[in-house]
């Protein structure tokens, strides 16, 4: 697990592939690229202005999820 701070949306895409290369992956007979490992990416937003002379920050929270073998096991030729 990691925790980066990024300031722009090429830095976002940057730590988006490095997970995504790090997730594994296996061929079952319902997908040929099926994951075989849970993977969670949590991006918070932040951003902030001044008004009449008040600074304000709004906020946002974005969570990407993939569950490892959701598929119906039954259908899926997996082993092990």
């Amino acid at each position: 697990m990691s925790q980066c701070i990024v300031k722009s949306i090429p830095e976002i895409e940057k730590y988006m592939l490095f997970g995504t290369n790090n997730r594994k992956t296996a061929s079952t007979n319902m997908n040929s690229d099926s994951s075989r490992s849970h993977s969670i990416f949590t991006i918070y937003i932040e951003t902030g202005e001044e008004i009449e002379g008040e600074q304000r920050i709004k906020a946002g929270k974005l969570n990407l999820v993939d569950l490892a073998g959701s598929e119906r096991s039954s259908k899926t030729g997996a082993t092990g």
